[in-house]
């Protein structure tokens, strides 16, 4: 062995490595501070021989830095503050169509704006009116499998 540590110490760094290895393969910037825990109860385990003593340290040091450090950390690196936009028919929620064909609440064409697509679509149920004439204008309230839930603009 190329270092002569005390049995608790290898180990220790052991299991900080190991909690290392596993805060690489997740992205919630928890294992690392258990890591440290280990780290400190490596240091700990130099001067004792008690490993009551050094479980106690890893405990102590891994919370007092989830508790106080894992904000800090969360915070200078934005982790988990990225709102959660909407994808795939989600993201149709609010757009603006043009009415192809009349639409009312059983059938319709209609041509969404932004992305030039066609859809089938049909009038929302509390809308006033029987229809809405071509080349009006509507906004998607919503997505009712392959249709387009509509409403006059």
């Amino acid at each position: 062995m190329l270092l002569n540590l005390p049995p608790g110490t290898a180990i220790w760094l052991g299991i900080a490595i190991l909690l290392g290895i596993f805060e690489i393969f997740t992205v919630g910037l928890l294992f690392v501070f258990f890591a440290f825990g280990a780290l400190v109860a490596a240091l700990v385990s130099i001067w004792s021989d008690s490993m009551l003593l050094e479980a106690v340290v890893f405990v102590v040091a891994s919370l007092l830095l989830i508790v106080f450090a894992r904000p800090l950390f969360r915070k200078a690196f934005k982790i988990g503050d990225q709102p959660q936009r909407p994808s795939n028919v989600d993201a149709l929620i609010g757009m603006e169509v043009l009415v192809l064909e009349p639409v009312d609440r059983l059938q319709g064409r209609v041509k969404i704006l932004n992305t030039g697509e066609v859809w089938s679509a049909y009038l929302e149920a509390e809308t006033v009116g029987p229809t809405l004439e071509m080349n009006a204008l509507g906004v998607i309230r919503k997505v009712d499998g392959a249709k387009l839930v509509i409403v006059p603009k």
